[in-house]
C-alpha cells in the first residue's frame, strides 16, 4: 500500500489547487460585478485614436440618417458621432440606426454628452444620450476603472474569471482522476479509507469501505496507516455491515478521518501459506 501513496498526496495538492483557482474565479467575477454596479452607469470611456460602435432607435419623425440632429460634438472634431446605416429592430421591429463614435488622435482628456434627436423639438429620448469620457491613454483609463483587477493589471476581470474557472475545472478533473487511481490502488491492496469514527468504551471504532467483504470476518487483524503510508496502529474487524467494515483501532488519539486501513482476507492468507 505504501508504494502508491503518491496518488493520495497529489490528489490532495491538486484538490487544493482546484479550490484556490475556483475561489479566484469567484472573486474575479465578484470584482467584475461590483465594478459594473459601482462604476459610472452608461459612461463610454475612450482614448485617442479609438472607435466605439453604438446603436439606438430612430428619433421621432425621422426616416433618414441625414434627418438626425447630433449635438454635443466639440468644434475641433476630436470626437464625432457618425451614423452609418438603418436597420430593423430585432425585438419590436421598429427602425434602428447604428454607427460609431470616433476619437481623433489629437483628442484631449475631456467629457462630452452627445445627443441624437430630430429637428422638430420632440422630447429627447434618453436612449439617444451618450456620455463620453476621453482619457489620454490606456493606463489612465485603467487607473480610473471601478474594477480592482483592471486597476492593478490592466486586464478585464472577466478574462481572469474565465481563465481561472477553466483551469480550476481542469484541476478538479485531475483531482477526480487521481482519486479514482487512489481508490483502485486501495482496493487492490485490501485497503480502504476511514469515513467514520466513534469513541466507545472498548476504544475507537472506525468504519471503512473494503472490497471483497465476503472474504472478511470478525477477528481478522489489520493495520491503520496515514494516507502518506506512515504506520499508526493495529486494528481488528468487529463486524461487516452493508455500509462498511467496522473495526476497533488499537490507539484512540492518533486515528483521523481519511486514514487508511489494510487487512489480509482469510482466503489470501491460505494462498500465502
Amino acid at each position: 500500500m505504501i508504494n502508491g501513496t503518491y496518488f493520495a498526496v497529489w490528489q490532495r495538492y491538486v484538490g487544493i489547487l482546484a479550490m484556490l483557482l475556483l475561489t479566484g474565479a469567484l472573486l474575479s467575477l465578484g470584482d467584475a460585478l461590483v465594478g459594473g454596479l459601482g462604476g459610472p452607469q452608461g459612461l463610454i470611456e475612450l482614448i485617442p485614436g479609438s472607435r466605439f460602435q453604438i446603436s439606438g432607435p430612430m428619433p421621432p419623425q425621422t426616416d433618414a440618417l441625414e434627418d438626425m440632429l447630433i449635438t454635443g460634438q466639440p468644434e475641433d472634431g476630436s470626437v464625432r458621432l457618425v451614423p452609418e446605416n438603418i436597420f430593423t429592430g430585432y425585438w419590436l421591429g421598429g427602425s434602428m440606426w447604428r454607427g460609431v463614435i470616433e476619437v481623433a488622435d489629437f483628442a484631449r482628456e475631456e467629457s462630452f454628452i452627445l445627443t441624437v434627436r430630430d429637428h422638430f423639438g420632440e422630447k429627447q429620448n434618453p436612449a439617444l444620450v451618450f456620455k463620453v469620457q476621453i482619457w489620454p491613454d490606456e493606463a489612465t483609463r485603467n487607473a480610473h476603472s471601478p474594477s480592482l483587477i483592471t486597476r492593478k493589471t490592466g486586464f478585464s476581470p472577466y478574462t481572469f474569471a474565465v481563465s481561472l474557472a477553466l483551469t480550476g475545472l481542469m484541476a478538479a478533473g485531475g483531482n477526480f482522476f487521481l482519486g479514482h487511481l487512489w481508490s483502485r490502488h486501495l482496493a487492490a491492496h485490501h485497503c480502504g479509507e476511514i469515513f467514520r469514527l466513534r469513541q466507545t468504551q472498548e476504544g475507537m471504532e472506525i468504519t471503512c469501505e473494503l472490497q471483497h467483504m465476503e472474504s472478511l470476518s470478525p477477528g481478522i487483524k489489520g493495520a491503520v496507516y496515514k494516507a502518506t503510508g506512515e504506520y499508526l496502529c493495529p486494528a481488528t474487524i468487529v463486524s461487516c455491515e452493508p455500509e462498511g467494515v467496522l473495526m476497533l483501532a488499537g490507539l484512540q488519539n492518533q486515528v483521523r478521518l481519511g486514514d487508511v486501513v489494510c487487512v489480509l482476507p482469510e482466503n489470501d492468507k491460505d494462498q500465502s501459506d
